[in-house]
């Protein structure tokens, strides 16, 4: 009934097919960017309704499970491609080097660029996930980014499982900042964008970050830092399970 009445259809006209989307976004507009007009125009009208402030947003990524089977894949070489803010981090310390007298450093070793994945053979397009507390299997990343005032969506993007979160975000940011005209002051991100990239690109756009927290990890059969107490005494640190 919902349905019907979005359509503007009677009880009794005749609905579209459940595949005609499905058919249509796989057949006529597999190249087209007509789902993205349709996303951004109904963002727009949101912005028109004064649902979007424009100035806090949220991002996050939630894990698709691809129509592939785990078990069916090839192993292929890909190669592997330097994040760009390296070599503004190398030309930085250069330049810093030579203000202070100092020689340029040596010219890193030539790396593999290559390295192998698990390709789907049923669903090339798709990502070997592996991820701590995650399914193993070929996947798909959504990633979603919602304004503050009312959570309305105002970005998503779908990569490959195997990409890292960090990867597409300053990019997509900028999107949103350039088709929108938003003026983004904060955003607010899980650990999973807690890179130096991330965390340049949003200092340089004057970007007010918050992030969530890593625990760092613990290495088996190491103590843990609370089993530690200080002697002031002899100025050293004491474990007491380790007497024990």
């Amino acid at each position: 009934m919902a349905y019907r009445w979005f359509l503007g259809l009677g009880l009794t006209d005749k609905a579209p097919d459940s595949s005609t989307l499905s058919a249509n976004r796989t057949r006529r507009f597999k190249e087209s960017d007509v789902y993205q007009r349709i996303f951004d125009e109904i963002v727009l009208q949101a912005m028109k309704k004064k649902l979007i402030s424009g100035h806090t947003f949220y991002t996050d990524s939630t894990h698709l499970l691809a129509n592939a089977n785990k078990k069916h894949f090839q192993i292929v070489l890909v190669e592997q491609s330097r994040q760009a803010y390296m070599d503004e981090l190398d030309q930085a310390v250069e330049e810093d080097r030579i203000l202070r007298g100092k020689m340029p450093l040596p010219p890193e070793k030539v790396k593999d660029k290559t390295r192998e994945i698990k390709q789907s053979t049923t669903d090339p397009k798709s990502g070997y996930m592996v991820r701590d507390t995650k399914p193993k299997g070929f996947f798909y990343l959504d990633h979603r980014t919602v304004d503050a005032r009312c959570n309305i969506i105002t970005d998503i993007h779908v990569t490959a499982g195997n990409v890292h979160n960090a990867v597409p975000y300053l990019e997509r940011l900028d999107r949103m900042r350039d088709r929108f005209k938003y003026h983004v002051t904060s955003v607010g991100l899980d650990v999973g964008y807690f890179t130096a990239a991330v965390c340049h690109g949003l200092e340089e756009r004057h970007i007010y970050a918050v992030m969530d927290y890593r625990r760092p990890t613990h290495k088996k059969d190491f103590f843990y830092k609370r089993e530690y107490q200080y002697d002031v005494a002899n100025d050293v640190y004491i474990s007491h399970k380790a007497s024990h």
